[in-house]
């Protein structure tokens, strides 16, 4: 660079823009912006091309600076304000339930007050994050940098790129937005809460129809199917079109009448349950079953209340005198127990596996981290009634509590931090206990139903709360249903009741697939 400094120096004529090209190739090139003299203007002199260097060199050492930065670290952003008092205070994480949350681990205890504010932000953000619209393109990408290291570390993100060009970045920065707001109109369009737009269609198991009552129905998690079981002992699959719907396989478990059968989240296999000590696991792929002869330790009569984790590593068993019983899917072999006060009565699970939600008849409400098998918070349902049902919403914003009398509590996040919470809303549309109850994939229906009357089934739109005023109504022949579900992407709702039909209706605002 010295030399190149010298040659230019020496150089009495005007330089020429060979020489300047020459300088931008020791910088690296045409990706760092260096500001151009333009040709109309006057003649540049040597001490113009001297400050053209040192401009060069001020702007390739930023740019080093910066690109450690971006690779190494995200500046957070710092308050406006601080106050050194609050490195004075100290506050123990150990005499609060609510307050053993913000541990890092189990020992801590005392934190000073400035690290406890810290915490606190963090916890909050982690309940309530930032929407992906509300955050710019450039933060986007930085996050997505950072997932990626933190996932593989061998391999570098896929999506970087640095521009220093305004007028482009500009143009980049429109085209993201742009096409951002498109994918939130094409993937988050908001559902009506005055009118759901609904179609019937010909029914599931048309081609075979149950010889009982439908205990489950559920449809696969990656293909147009679905599946019925019930106490006929069989289990049948059908390929959902809306049309014909034609039988794809049909087995039987000649000794188990199913209370209860689930896919698996990869759809490979379905596991079967009833009123005995033992479990049915139906390979699809292979055609097989097998039969898992009980779970160590687990003495109970009765395997039909169980759930599967989204995460797909565990699935666990509700047992007599408050035990959870835990197993592993792959292994289908015991784990461990949890042990709640009352009788479980309904699980369900956190969308990430991570947390396991029980509730019981003395209408306590636990939170399990599976990992450490212990219960981070609880809090008692508001009321005071008997549940029967607890479901999750899928992205973790709503938690519904049904009863035995028919009431459904819905609850937002704080419910996870509060040791008595208020719900946002007690829905009472039902007048019988609640038997089944789902949210849909986007988590802006909420389904009740109850088996006890006919035609109790109603559908919730969330967030306002209210139900759908005109379907179903008490002209939809629904009979006693007994259980339903909504397809993976919610363009489908299946109802099985007791006439051993799986009555099929199609969401009109939702894609098919």
């Amino acid at each position: 660079m010295s030399q190149l400094l010298d040659k230019v120096l020496m150089n009495t004529e005007e330089p020429s823009y060979d020489i300047l090209g020459e300088i931008d190739d020791n910088f690296g090139g045409s990706d760092t912006e260096i500001p151009m003299p333009s040709i109309d203007t006057t003649p540049i002199t040597p001490s113009d091309v001297k400050r053209y260097i040192e401009e060069a060199l001020e702007i390739s050492k930023n740019k080093g600076e910066d690109s450690d930065d971006a690779q190494n670290q995200i500046v957070e952003d710092t308050g406006a304000w601080q106050d050194s008092d609050d490195e004075k205070v100290c506050v123990s994480l150990q005499s609060k339930s609510m307050l053993k949350k913000l541990r890092k681990n189990e020992d801590e205890d005392v934190i000073s007050g400035d690290k406890y504010e810290k915490r606190l932000r963090q916890q909050f953000e982690k309940l309530y994050p930032t929407p992906n619209w509300a955050t710019v393109p450039s933060k986007r990408k930085r996050q997505k940098m950072l997932d990626s290291s933190d996932s593989s570390d061998d391999e570098p993100p896929e999506e970087l790129e640095i521009r220093n060009e305004p007028d482009k970045r500009d143009k980049h920065i429109e085209s993201d937005t742009h096409n951002e707001f498109d994918s939130l109109k094409i993937h988050t369009k908001l559902l009506s809460k005055k009118k759901l737009e609904v179609t019937k269609m010909k029914h599931v198991n048309q081609q075979a129809y149950s010889q009982s009552v439908i205990q489950s129905i559920a449809f696969h998690p990656n293909a147009q199917v679905a599946m019925t079981a019930g106490l006929d002992k069989t289990i049948r699959l059908f390929q959902v079109d809306g049309k014909i719907n034609p039988k794809v396989q049909s087995v039987v478990l000649k000794d188990l009448p199913i209370y209860r059968a689930a896919f698996n989240p990869n759809g490979t296999e379905i596991i079967a349950a009833g009123r005995k000590k033992y479990f049915y696991i139906f390979n699809i792929e292979a055609g097989s079953i097998d039969k898992s002869n009980g779970i160590y330790g687990f003495q109970d009569k009765s395997l039909e209340n169980f759930s599967i984790s989204p995460c797909g590593q565990y699935i666990v068993f509700a047992g007599s005198s408050g035990y959870l019983v835990l197993v592993s899917n792959r292994t289908k072999q015991w784990i461990a127990n949890m042990k709640m006060n009352g009788t479980v009565t309904s699980v369900d699970w956190s969308n990430d596996g991570r947390y396991l939600y029980s509730v019981g008849n003395d209408a306590e409400v636990y939170q399990w981290d599976v990992n450490t098998r212990r219960c981070v918070h609880r809090f008692r349902d508001d009321g005071g009634f008997k549940p029967t049902k607890i479901s999750v919403s899928k992205n973790g914003h709503y938690f519904a509590i049904g009863s035995n009398s028919g009431i459904v509590n819905v609850y937002d996040e704080t419910c996870l931090i509060l040791p008595n919470p208020k719900p946002l809303k007690s829905i009472m549309n039902l007048t019988t206990n609640v038997h089944d109850m789902k949210f849909n994939h986007d988590s802006q229906i909420l389904g009740i139903s109850s088996h006890s009357k006919k035609n109790q089934l109603k559908l919730v739109h969330l967030p306002s709360l209210n139900v759908f005023p005109n379907w179903p109504n008490n002209l939809t022949p629904l009979n006693y249903v007994q259980c339903f579900d909504f397809s993976p992407a919610s363009g489908y709702i299946a109802i099985g009741n007791d006439k051993g039909k799986a009555l099929l209706y199609r969401l009109r605002h939702y894609p098919v697939a």
